[in-house]
């Protein structure tokens, strides 16, 4: 992973991403795998309670369920992006199945907003080097993260302490949740405000 890395970052400049600008005061709040219609909705309310933009990388399959969601997540100013069709392994899948995935998920994504291309998240956050050359190849963006928050994995109480002692955040800081559970919401709406008094603001990635 290290070494896909390094060389990813020589070749491909602004295409691969795994932070945003420390420059100023952003972090970057990220959410995988919904939409889901009870908790995507709580979490949109609740960053709108605190000024905070988004960036939801989506599942095709699910985006296709909940339209209308997505189209309020442009209203509010939050960014979107692809997180493939169908949410599979992508490692050992053919590189032509792996572009399908992202070709689908795109195309139901074009529906609601009309762009062709969306900055692309993999599932697991797993690199291939088809994916690789397709982003490089198609000029679009590969988005990872600087903290994972753990929040598919941890009880709400455990990832507030994470991010409060083990990995604050720093501006440019690009922090994974998932927004298909309750997880994020119960520990965002705790950890906003404290991030907020520490002068931080949240900020979309940009495509």
């Amino acid at each position: 992973m290290k070494k896909i890395w390094s060389i990813a970052s020589a070749l491909s400049g602004n295409i691969v991403r795994t932070r945003g600008s420390s420059a100023g005061s952003a972090v970057y709040l990220t959410f995988d795998d919904g939409p889901h219609p009870e908790h995507t909705a709580g979490l949109l309310d609740l960053l709108a309670k605190f000024d905070a933009k988004g960036s939801f990388f989506m599942v095709g399959k699910t985006v296709a369920k909940a339209p209308d969601l997505v189209r309020r997540m442009l209203a509010e100013g939050h960014a979107i992006g692809n997180h493939s069709m169908t949410h599979p392994k992508m490692r050992g899948l053919p590189g032509s199945v792996q572009r399908a995935e992202i070709d689908q998920a795109d195309a139901v994504l074009e529906r609601i907003d009309g762009q062709r291309r969306h900055m692309y998240r993999p599932p697991n956050g797993a690199v291939t080097w088809p994916m690789m050359g397709t982003s490089l190849w198609r000029r679009q963006p590969l988005v990872l993260w600087t903290i994972d928050s753990l929040d598919y994995k941890l009880p709400a109480d455990q990832v507030i302490d994470r991010l409060t002692k083990v990995t604050p955040p720093a501006p440019g800081d690009v922090i994974l949740f998932h927004d298909d559970g309750v997880c994020a919401g119960l520990a965002l709406a705790a950890l906003l405000p404290v991030w907020k008094q520490a002068g931080l603001t949240f900020a979309a990635v940009s495509s």
